[in-house]
């Protein structure tokens, strides 16, 4: 299905086009979402979007049934880029730092910030489109207009593009050969 422009000009595939094609022809894929689902990894694969001039992104079609209608807007777990969590991972991830607070009360701090950052009922337009809220954009993206949205296991990671870059050449850099670190880890494994 073609490209359409659409009146806030921004280009993209309907989301009827993306439905149809997310649909197998058998019971395959619902056999392997459930596999998926059981791993708990629902997000995986990395795009390339622009925010537009009111704040909206465009969610990857391939992410947004594992997403669910609502979903939470928040930091990623080490409070360096936005976090797109199911509800059900956004809860485990306020479990893990309350429980954290019972180990050293300066922890209320990082649960305070969390929450401070946490966009609960949010949901995405009939296009697919996410506002992001402006206090996210400022403080996680240095509100610039080119994202990198990655899947992260449980949730979605986004950074500005430019950051996604460095990452990766900072991940070619620790890891210049990724199989010899496997086969190091394995070694360890087995003494």
């Amino acid at each position: 299905m073609p490209d359409q422009e659409n009146k806030d000009g921004l280009t993209g595939r309907p989301p009827e086009a993306d439905r149809a094609e997310a649909q197998p022809a058998s019971g395959q894929g619902q056999d392997l979402r459930s596999l998926y689902q059981k791993s708990r990894c629902l997000f995986s694969g990395s795009y390339t979007h622009g925010i537009d001039a009111k704040g909206r992104l465009i969610i990857p079609a391939t992410f947004r049934e594992d997403l669910g209608p609502k979903f939470v807007v928040a930091p990623t777990p080490d409070f360096q880029a936005v976090a797109i969590y199911p509800v059900e991972e956004w809860i485990r991830q306020e479990e893990k730092l309350e429980a954290l607070a019972d180990l050293d009360a300066r922890a209320i701090r990082l649960i305070n910030q969390f929450s401070k950052y946490s966009y609960k009922d949010s949901e995405t337009d009939l296009q697919g489109r996410l506002l992001l809220p402006q206090k996210m954009r400022s403080k996680y993206l240095d509100n610039v207009r080119d994202v990198e949205i990655s899947g992260a296991k449980t949730y979605i990671r986004i950074v500005s593009a430019e950051a996604g870059e460095e990452e990766d050449e900072l991940f070619n850099k620790d890891f210049p050969d990724p199989l010899a670190f496997i086969a190091e880890l394995q070694q360890r494994g087995r003494s």
